[in-house]
């Protein structure tokens, strides 16, 4: 018999030895409705109005039973099996380590075939041994072998409390994953207004094992009238206590007494510096507790879904336990929606997580380390107790600032600017600068850092490391029209004065209203961009593109011009992509005589698509047309900058000069306008335009076209005329 024994573990050490050189066994440690609330979905980032922690756990009363059988805020076991149950007392391990240095161990009774460990990390492999011991006290190796854990939710079964869960296992600042064992989370130990312990021994023993060792108490002198740790009671271990009365006022959505928060996060760094893992509660380790876990995990880099379910979370569990006879119920006090609802008795996430996006900085993480670093009512942590909390936590340090060599530049098209980054500490995890254009039609930007400019426009260039940001502002200067000096038409030579639209480049920026001096009817800008050039005010107009055919991006206005006089207009047009325009029936440049309080729709002009415009485009002088408009020629154009120039002579006497453009922005492709140009003309000799033009350097013909100093003949040399032999 006693040999049958001997060979009977001897066959179970085989077989699960030969288990072993196999695949290794895996078990997820999250119960399946934890499993699939952290992985069916998505929280809107701009809406926590709702909750789903609902569809996955019923409402009051908190029944496990009624769950299919297991608590929702307890992880799942791994689960060991042997072939046969043993007739002796057995003991399990379970270790890390090949030598099963700081084993679990567990012992059992007789009879026992299954064993079930609890509380252990995801994400890990484990080694196993279960021993057995004779009646002649001989040890037997029983079974080893090999699992892995995975998951990535840490929750606790602490026998006699609820809501237990590790911090760790989320991932943090830079894709890091916060470190398990450093902060436990979860509900309080003694009864509220009693020192009546709710955890039990075997309790304590599984929270000392999971290495807490300090003790933090949120709950108020009401709630907790005690001066130690639970856990230093009968256990022979030392555990550090520290009550931070945390009202229900201190929430971070009112912030009337938020410095309690601070307070308590202080705490806890002193406690992890002196290599004491952390355990904090409230009452349920819910509302309070809840508060502080939003700020630590904030300030790791969580995200924000990760942030509200590990908050909600919280819903799995209850406000108590209650024993009667073998069954345990975890009951609700209040009616309940999730951690989301609104109403007044239980915590607001939609209202802290808005509060906290007014703070200042980037992101999230930035958000709270300034909340952090400023205080409340003169509580603060500082910079150095921030950045060890991160890296603690974390294994991460974060970059502090970002600094580059100039903040504006001016590049004409072709010339290129470097960039030169510095990041500092340069200890930072993640120091690594990126670089982005704004409006890369302007400006691109390589990435190393190098700016090349395009084309005329203002492009904002950021340079980012790890979230700390700064801005290079690069200006490429628009090439202005040549507003001529003189133009010819009709076989006359024709000297432009002073420009009429004062305007004309949109120095003012943003509002058609009052666009010029001359401007006879307001028209507002709504409808379009004003982008800076050239570093300094002026702008050019851009259409707001989104494809609607039917969308009135219009612009309109009118200047007053006189009879029997001769102007000269002219503006600047392109695309906003190559595309090239031949024909736009939205676009009208027209002499009217209407009343400049009436509208004028497109239907009020046509186009002479018979005639050949070339980029010079005079006007025939005297001018014919109807009554009501005449319509100049339209402009053909691309991407680039093209001058449009209108000679013309009022003979007919129309009252305005309008300008007329709808329907600008279509198929994504913006229309931009610039330098409007209108002026009156007057006949010049030869010599005072060339007097007006020239340095005195030069020297023109008797036309105004500038020659070599010629052998003999007239010439012009700074306004005055020769004649040299």
């Amino acid at each position: 018999m006693y040999m049958r024994k001997i060979l009977t573990l001897f066959t179970l050490s085989l077989l699960t030895g030969y288990a072993w050189c196999q695949d290794i066994p895996e078990y997820c440690l999250e119960n399946d409705a934890a499993h699939h609330f952290l992985n069916d979905f998505v929280y809107d980032s701009d809406d926590y109005t709702y909750t789903k922690i609902t569809d996955y756990c019923d409402r009051v009363p908190y029944q496990y039973y009624r769950f299919e059988g297991y608590r929702k805020d307890r992880p799942n076991p791994v689960t060991i099996k042997i072939e046969n149950a043993l007739d002796t007392v057995s003991t399990i391990y379970v270790s890390e380590y090949e030598d099963f240095e700081n084993a679990y161990t567990q012992t059992y009774d007789k009879g026992v075939d299954t064993y079930e460990v609890y509380n252990l990390i995801p994400g890990k492999i484990y080694n196993y041994k279960i021993e057995s011991v004779t009646k002649e006290g001989l040890f037997y190796n029983v079974a080893q072998g090999q699992f892995k854990t995975t998951g990535t939710l840490r929750m606790l079964k602490i026998d006699g409390i609820f809501n237990v869960r590790d911090l760790g296992g989320w991932t943090g600042l830079g894709g890091h994953q916060i470190k398990y064992g450093k902060l436990f989370r979860g509900s309080r130990m003694t009864a509220n207004s009693s020192a009546a312990e709710m955890i039990t021994e075997q309790g304590k023993q599984a929270m000392l094992a999971a290495g807490i060792r300090a003790d933090l108490d949120l709950r108020t002198s009401n709630e907790a009238n005690m001066s130690s740790s639970p856990l230093s009671k009968n256990t022979g271990v030392t555990v550090d206590y520290k009550r931070i009365e945390n009202s229900y006022a201190s929430r971070i959505s009112t912030f009337d007494e938020a410095d309690a928060s601070i307070v308590a996060i202080k705490w806890i760094i002193t406690e992890l510096k002196n290599n004491k893992p952390v355990y904090f509660h409230c009452s349920v380790g819910a509302d309070r507790t809840g508060t502080v876990a939003f700020l630590i995990g904030a300030l790791c880099g969580m995200s924000e879904d990760a942030l509200a379910k590990e908050f909600e979370l919280t819903s799995f569990s209850a406000d108590s336990v209650v024993t009667s006879g073998k069954i345990e119920d975890l009951r609700r006090i209040r009616t309940y929606d999730g951690r989301f609802d609104n109403t007044e008795e239980s915590y607001k996430y939609a209202k802290m997580i808005d509060k906290v996006k007014a703070f200042a900085g980037n992101d999230l993480q930035h958000k709270v380390y300034n909340h952090l670093k400023t205080g409340v009512n003169g509580t603060k942590l500082s910079e150095a107790e921030l950045d060890w909390l991160i890296n603690e936590l974390v294994d991460y340090a974060i970059v502090k600032s970002v600094t580059i060599n100039k903040s504006r530049v001016t590049l004409n098209p072709g010339e290129t600017f470097q960039i030169v980054a510095k990041v500092t500490p340069t200890t930072a995890t993640n120091p690594t600068a990126h670089y982005e254009s704004s409006n890369e039609g302007v400006a691109t930007v390589s990435d190393d850092g190098l700016v090349t400019a395009v084309r005329g426009g203002t492009a904002r260039i950021t340079v980012s490391a790890d979230g700390v940001s700064k801005t290079l502002t690069v200006n490429v200067p628009l090439v202005e029209s040549s507003m001529p000096a003189y133009v010819e038409e009709g076989g006359k030579t024709w000297a432009t004065v002073k420009n009429l639209i004062t305007n004309g480049s949109f120095e003012y920026g943003g509002y058609f209203v009052n666009w010029t001096a001359a401007n006879e009817r307001e028209m507002t800008l709504s409808n379009f961009d004003a982008v800076s050039y050239a570093g300094s005010d002026s702008v050019y107009i851009q259409s707001k593109a989104d494809g609607d055919e039917s969308s009135a991006k219009s612009i309109r206005t009118l200047w007053k011009i006189s009879a029997n006089k001769t102007y000269v207009f002219s503006y600047r047009i392109k695309n906003s992509t190559d595309i090239q325009s031949v024909s736009n029936s939205n676009i009208s440049t027209s002499l009217v005589t209407l009343d400049p309080s009436l509208y004028a729709g497109a239907d009020d002009f046509v186009w002479d698509d018979d005639q050949d415009y070339t980029y010079y485009r005079p006007m025939p002088v005297p001018m014919s047309g109807n009554s009501q408009s005449l319509v100049l020629g339209y402009p053909s154009y691309d991407g680039n900058w093209t001058d449009v120039i209108y000679v013309f002579t009022n003979t007919e006497g129309y009252s305005y000069l309008q300008f007329m453009a709808t329907h600008m922005s279509q198929n994504g492709n913006n229309t931009c306008l610039d330098n409007f140009f209108l002026s009156e003309v007057t006949e010049e000799t030869a010599v005072g335009l060339v007097k007006a033009a020239a340095g005195e350097s030069a020297a023109f013909d008797m036309s105004g076209r500038q020659i070599e100093i010629p052998a003999e003949g007239y010439m012009i040399i700074d306004g005055k005329a020769y004649y040299k032999k």
